[in-house]
């Protein structure tokens, strides 16, 4: 067993929109109005080459694609050159009469040789807290705090890998996947519950490998390496190396199975 923590981060909460009631709580009268949010990206790290930055709102995206150009981590954009190694991407503000979105998220897309944009890898994410206030004001607008991140480097980079995960608890355990270095999503187990994932994404580190999380129940908030292992392969479109990894909660005992099969080429249905 691997036993360590992770805090992994979570969308950065930009602004309060709060729905102002009176004070019978049943009337409601107004309520605050999102501007829009200012995002500062750092390209100081991120390789040279041509990128697109977009803003997604769940599976909607939101406006068109940014085309950017990096050159010595200075972003160039519309024939402009860049003096610094940071640009500014606005994210919409939320109204909630017009029932906009509370979250949203930043992807950028390196832009391959032959013109066509690797996967999305995601920068950052954030949203509006929305809350309830029993004063009967007409609500203001809330100047949202600016964000910062960092776009970082090999944004072509692309590993794929296949996991079987095994839920060997009674109850039901959420799981996630880091892989790469990077986030690849949460998963929910039933009790005694299997669920295969072929993992595929871009803006990787292959060397980083990937390890799975589940919540630490002595830590609120934190969450504990359960397996951790390798990533054997990075191309698209394979399935090289099925790790089958065993997770118990909350206080795993059993000692997960990790690395490939001994048939890493056999065919089985993956889900997302």
């Amino acid at each position: 067993m691997i036993f360590a923590s992770a805090n992994l981060a979570s969308a950065d909460v930009v602004g309060t929109l709060n729905v102002h009631t009176a004070r019978n709580g049943h009337t409601r009268t107004g309520l605050d109005t999102g501007l829009p949010v200012p995002v500062q990206v750092d390209f100081s790290r991120t390789q040279d080459g041509t990128y697109d930055i977009t803003i997604w709102s769940g599976n909607k995206q939101i406006g068109t694609a940014t085309r950017i150009n990096i050159e010595k981590g200075k972003p160039n954009r519309a024939g402009a050159r860049g003096k610094g190694s940071t640009m500014t991407i606005y994210c919409p503000g939320t109204d909630l009469r017009q029932n906009g979105p509370t979250s949203f998220q930043i992807f950028i897309q390196a832009v391959l040789d032959d013109s066509v944009d690797a996967g999305k890898v995601l920068i950052t994410e954030a949203s509006w807290q929305v809350g309830s206030v029993e004063d009967g004001q007409p609500g203001a607008k809330v100047e949202p705090r600016p964000l910062n991140c960092l776009a970082g480097s090999n944004l072509d980079s692309h590993a794929t890998g296949s996991f079987l995960f095994q839920n060997q608890s009674d109850g039901p355990l959420r799981a996630t996947l880091m892989f790469g270095g990077r986030k690849y999503g949460d998963f929910d187990l039933s009790g005694h519950g299997n669920q295969r994932i072929q993992a595929d994404a871009w803006g990787v580190n292959p060397g980083v490998g990937w390890y799975v999380t589940t919540a630490n129940p002595n830590t609120p908030g934190s969450q504990e390496i359960q397996a951790a292992g390798p990533i054997y392969n990075t191309e698209g479109g394979s399935d090289a190396g099925y790790n089958r990894v065993d997770l118990a909660a909350p206080n795993p005992t059993a000692t997960p199975s990790i690395g490939p099969s001994a048939t890493p080429s056999m065919t089985t249905p993956h889900s997302q």
